[in-house]
């Protein structure tokens, strides 16, 4: 879960840089075949995000996250949850 930071950048420009790399880190990590699943929510929640990875472990999650630029900027942080579905869609 992609959760919301008290501190985001006031500045647009970089805030637009930053969404970009985020983007750019999704369709890479999503060709790689590491995120299943990635998209907002539409509130204003303290969610503002989901990722669903395909990971072994809770380590490869922290490590493909920090490659994220809104995450390594710190204008998102995140919390990992287990969870399981059937090998079926988009999930084989």
């Amino acid at each position: 879960m992609l959760t919301r930071v008290n501190n985001r950048t006031p500045d647009s420009v970089t805030a637009a840089k930053i969404q970009e790399g985020h983007m750019e880190n999704i369709t890479r990590l999503y060709n790689d075949g590491k995120i299943k699943v990635a998209g907002p929510f539409g509130d204003e929640g303290n969610w503002r995000g989901i990722f669903i990875f395909d990971c072994a472990t809770k380590e490869e999650v922290e490590s493909l996250l920090t490659t994220n630029p809104a995450i390594s900027s710190g204008r998102l942080s995140y919390e990992i949850h287990p969870w399981w579905t059937s090998p079926t869609g988009s999930f084989k």
